[in-house]
């Protein structure tokens, strides 16, 4: 057998083809360069989130054929952790390769291949709407047709939503993922502004989870950016800036987002489910504008929890490559407030076992 170095050589052994997706931030698919990259260590993994890479790996036998029961393929879902350069833990790697290599050897390749991740360390399972959305764009990208959910939320969508009163309650997330993934068809974009202004608040806020992970067309932004300026409910305003979250920062979303997070010198519970979205779905935008990246931490700072939520947003955000810098200028800088100031110093001190 020859040596095992890379997961590749790994998939090579077993004869299998791999295709790899990011499930952290949101959802990525690795080109073949970006996955040949990160796994000889070439470069930092793309997609990093909380100093882990979060892969989804599609495993097809190289010689299998349309009447093979696994030519569907093996899933696996694989939690990796980072070095502090953001590039794959190659001791860790390795130690993962060595797991499954004994598993798959002894069980027959296409056995072991099923039954591998069982009981590891390294495994993960998705959330059901991270899952629904994987599945929806997996399913795209092999042209599959589309599950059963997806016809009844169309079905509900075409109605008239309002004389429906509680049959949202039926509709599968797998419906709506399905219907999030086809952004760029105009038919389905309309219908994904008719739920945003007539669908219950539920219905919105599960398609605009699915939606983060689309890259959505300009009617549909400007909708869910008008939507962000008047709504009063906060878990809804954070749902509309996770819909949002793979536009690019621009001009028309300063007010919306400097008016939501309003003052300075106080941060609520509220507050905290918006300023959450924001560092994990949209450190882009905090690396982009340096005021809105001062808004978010010097309202954490006028916290009263112990300085929890603000020494677990700046570990989020010096974990990303793009706001790691801006961000200790920031905490590093003269002009910053009292407050900021001293929060900064509790970072590397013990959190108080005193919460108020």
């Amino acid at each position: 057998m020859n040596k095992i170095e890379s997961l590749a050589d790994l998939f090579d052994m077993v004869g299998c083809d791999v295709t790899y997706y990011d499930l952290g931030r949101c959802l990525n698919k690795i080109t073949p360069q970006q996955a040949i990259q990160f796994d000889r260590k070439q470069q930092a993994y793309p997609y990093p989130f909380r100093q882990h890479a979060w892969l989804a790996c599609l495993l097809k036998d190289k010689n299998a054929t349309k009447d093979d029961v696994l030519n569907e393929g093996v899933i696996w879902f694989l939690k990796l952790p980072l070095d502090e350069a953001g590039a794959l833990n190659l001791g860790t790697r390795d130690h993962f390769i060595k797991t499954i290599v004994d598993k798959i050897l002894h069980k027959g390749e296409q056995q072991g291949l099923s039954e591998a991740l069982e009981d590891s360390p390294y495994a993960f399972k998705p959330d059901q709407e991270r899952m629904a959305s994987f599945h929806a764009r997996l399913a795209k990208d092999l042209n599959k047709a589309a599950s059963h959910y997806y016809h009844d939320v169309i079905q509900y969508l075409q109605s008239d939503i309002s004389a429906q009163g509680d049959q949202w309650q039926n509709l599968g997330l797998q419906g709506i993922a399905e219907l999030a993934v086809r952004m760029d068809d105009a038919t389905h974009c309309d219908l994904a502004l008719k739920a945003l202004t007539d669908a219950p608040s539920a219905f919105v806020s599960a398609l605009c989870h699915a939606l983060e992970h689309q890259h959505l067309p300009e009617s549909l932004q400007e909708v869910l950016i008008a939507k962000l300026s008047s709504e009063q409910d906060a878990l809804l305003k954070a749902s509309y800036v996770r819909g949002l979250s793979k536009a690019p920062f621009n001009d028309r979303l300063l007010l919306p987002l400097f008016g939501t997070l309003g003052d300075l010198a106080s941060c609520t519970d509220d507050d905290i489910h918006l300023i959450a979205a924001l560092a994990a779905k949209c450190p882009h935008w905090l690396s982009a504008n340096p005021q809105l990246l001062r808004i978010v931490m010097e309202k954490l700072a006028h916290r009263d929890d112990g300085y929890i939520a603000f020494k677990q947003i700046t570990a989020e955000l010096s974990q990303h490559p793009e706001t790691k810098q801006p961000l200790w200028q920031l905490l590093r800088s003269e002009r910053i407030s009292p407050n900021l100031a001293q929060a900064v110093g509790h970072l590397f001190t013990e959190t108080p076992s005193s919460i108020q």
